[in-house]
């Protein structure tokens, strides 16, 4: 597994990925629409990770803050007065970036639901929604919304 202790360089390392024929063949090949399912272990795994870095960390609160403000206000819309003002671009594409490497450094092929469940894991903890994410709540909340996505580990008996 790639250690993510230290991600400095972490978009430098992505940028020239995506600039190879290699990187181009990976993002657009592997792009939308054909990943696969991930496990519950590595939509976690993905959360923790947004967790683990400053840089992230914080890019990612304003973003999980904006998407409760969304899930508060559903009439609110890209059409609306103030949308683009208080939407957070750069966070959400530093963010999306992150995964894009992330899965990259995994070799894992992305698609639009690719760290879906881990990223909403990640807002609903961020915002007091979910105690933790490996709490019993936070499995339950994925097997309920995510499960055409994820795949869990059979019970153990």
């Amino acid at each position: 597994m790639a250690d993510f202790d230290d991600i400095t360089g972490w978009r430098e390392e992505l940028e020239a990925f995506e600039a190879t024929e290699e990187g181009r063949t990976f993002f657009g090949e592997y792009g939308w629409g054909t990943a696969t399912k991930l496990t519950f272990e590595q939509e976690v795994r993905f959360a923790e990770e947004l967790f683990r870095h400053e840089e992230i960390l914080e890019a990612f609160k304003k973003s999980a803050k904006f998407v409760k403000f969304l899930d508060d206000n559903p009439d609110f819309g890209r059409e609306d007065e103030g949308f683009w003002d208080l939407c957070p671009v750069e966070d959400n594409l530093k963010v999306d970036a992150f995964r894009r490497w992330y899965a990259m450094k995994l070799n894992i092929a992305l698609g639009p639901s690719t760290f879906s469940a881990g990223k909403r894991l990640a807002i609903d903890v961020v915002n007091g929604d979910l105690p933790s994410l490996r709490s019993p709540e936070a499995e339950q909340f994925v097997r309920e919304e995510f499960s055409r996505f994820v795949t869990f580990s059979p019970e153990k008996p």
